[in-house]
């Protein structure tokens, strides 16, 4: 049997290309982008996903993002994790969220060791890194039982630092791993070479992306996989700042 997943970091649901504000000092929208939920919509329809990870999600109720995804696709099981507020939507959360064709349960929900990053822009103001962490789910298929990890990292350059800085981080998501050894891990990893600072999970996952997912040219969004399994992938690119990844799995 084969599985279809994708990851996609749809940046609260709205995308604003503005080059002449920096990235912090954005003023937050009233709403979200309906042009864009309308495009995942249709995306996870005419591709037949069967399970899709997002990331920078809004779980805030009266915006309906995710009553909407719920209502507008087959995949009628989900699990949110909501992380921090929302920098894009004016009064609202965001998280991470997990929907699937198949049931769903979760396992743990655990925030990542926030490395308390902060930036003082031109505008006088300063902004310091919200919470990240990961969500691990279990998806019973028939007889047999998927475990999926999702995550989103922090975003290291918007706060003029890099992964190798953070090593730390990687380190505790890298024993996570271990720990809990998912068949899956999907997400917006903030980071180009993170296998080079997860020596564990390197030794026994591939990346099955490993190409360009962002409009700025990084290849920050993967699904990984363990290295004995068949699968193909693409790219989507859609109206988000990143792009739609996805993963066809042979579980075989």
């Amino acid at each position: 049997m084969k599985l279809k997943i994708a990851s996609y970091n749809i940046s609260g649901g709205f995308y604003n290309i503005d080059d002449k504000t920096e990235y912090l000092d954005k003023k937050a929208v009233e709403t979200v982008d309906s042009k864009l939920l309308k495009q995942i919509i249709e995306t996870i329809n005419n591709n037949d996903i069967d399970v899709i990870c997002f990331q920078e999600i809004i779980t805030t109720e009266r915006v309906q993002y995710i009553k909407s995804l719920f209502d507008g696709t087959n995949l009628k099981y989900f699990e949110i994790f909501e992380l921090s507020e929302s920098n894009i939507i004016k009064n609202t959360n965001c998280g991470l969220a997990v929907f699937s064709r198949y049931p769903i349960e979760v396992m743990k929900k655990e925030l990542f060791p926030n490395p308390e990053l902060t930036k003082t822009t031109k505008s006088g103001n300063t902004y310091y890194s919200y919470d990240k962490g990961y969500m691990l789910v279990k998806i019973k298929i028939n007889d047999d039982i998927i475990k999926l990890l999702t995550h989103h990292g922090f975003p290291y350059g918007v706060f003029d630092s890099n992964p190798e800085e953070n090593a730390n981080v990687f380190m505790f998501f890298d024993d996570v791993i271990e720990k809990y050894n998912p068949d899956v891990i999907t997400g917006d990893f903030n980071a180009e070479d993170f296998m080079s600072l997860m020596n564990k999970t390197a030794n026994k996952y591939f990346r099955t992306i490993n190409s360009i997912t962002t409009v700025k040219g990084k290849k920050q969004d993967d699904i990984l996989i363990r290295k004995n399994k068949k699968y193909s992938s693409g790219v989507l690119k859609l109206l988000s700042d990143h792009y739609m990844v996805i993963t066809v799995v042979d579980l075989l």
